[in-house]
């Protein structure tokens, strides 16, 4: 699929169903970043000046038309939803999200390096909780690669966090991380109780880092 010529013919279409109501349309994950595969989905972020049951519906409706519908996924609200969205979170969607239509930054309160710092430590935080309950009581290593998906994000934004630089492209990310770093980023299939354990190790030694600053 040539993901230019879909994404220009779905803003397009949305221009038509939203016409001013729509206020940015962009792409997040491997499409956005330049890293898709034959496999990958389709993440579109889309704020609207106004959503709710009648533009979600109508939404609907148009990607029910659509040959990509089985793939399609993404992010929709309005402007005022992301405003109040937690702020780490929302720093992470505007980083992570290609620009289509509009300029998504102008519309919300500025990045902050307190926004990265707290993504950061929620991120391992949560990825601490999840290997050590998962180590300890389900012991079920197939949920492993989400994890792994999951420390990716937080180790870009911790490299963002000390360096200022925002790296999109993860092959990018590892050809500059350190070896610990490069391993979670590059791991294809995780699935030992060993890859458990790394996770958990460095998901310790990141809280406590960035407990620190």
């Amino acid at each position: 699929m040539d993901i230019n010529v879909f994404i220009e013919s779905f803003k397009e279409n949305l221009l038509r169903i939203f016409w001013d109501n729509l206020l940015f349309l962009g792409l997040q994950g491997s499409y956005g970043s330049g890293e898709a595969k034959e496999t990958s989905d389709i993440d579109p972020v889309i704020i609207l000046r106004q959503c709710g049951k009648d533009e979600l519906l109508r939404y609907r409706a148009y990607i029910d038309t659509l040959d990509e519908k089985d793939i399609l996924c993404g992010f929709v609200s309005s402007i005022d939803e992301l405003k109040a969205w937690e702020s780490a979170d929302r720093a992470q969607l505007i980083l992570d999200t290609k620009p289509v239509y509009r300029d998504l930054a102008e519309l919300c309160p500025q990045i902050t390096m307190d926004d990265i710092k707290r993504a950061v430590q929620q991120g391992g935080c949560a990825i601490y909780h999840a290997s050590s309950h998962n180590i300890l009581h389900a012991r079920d290593w197939s949920v492993l690669p989400e994890l792994y998906k999951s420390a990716r994000f937080t180790i870009r934004m911790k490299h963002y966090l000390q360096s200022g630089v925002y790296v999109p492209a993860f092959r990018e990310l590892s050809s500059i991380a350190n070896e610990e770093e490069k391993m979670i980023i590059d791991a294809q299939n995780p699935d030992t109780e060993n890859d458990a354990f790394i996770l958990l190790e460095w998901a310790s030694e990141t809280m406590k880092e960035i407990n620190k600053r």
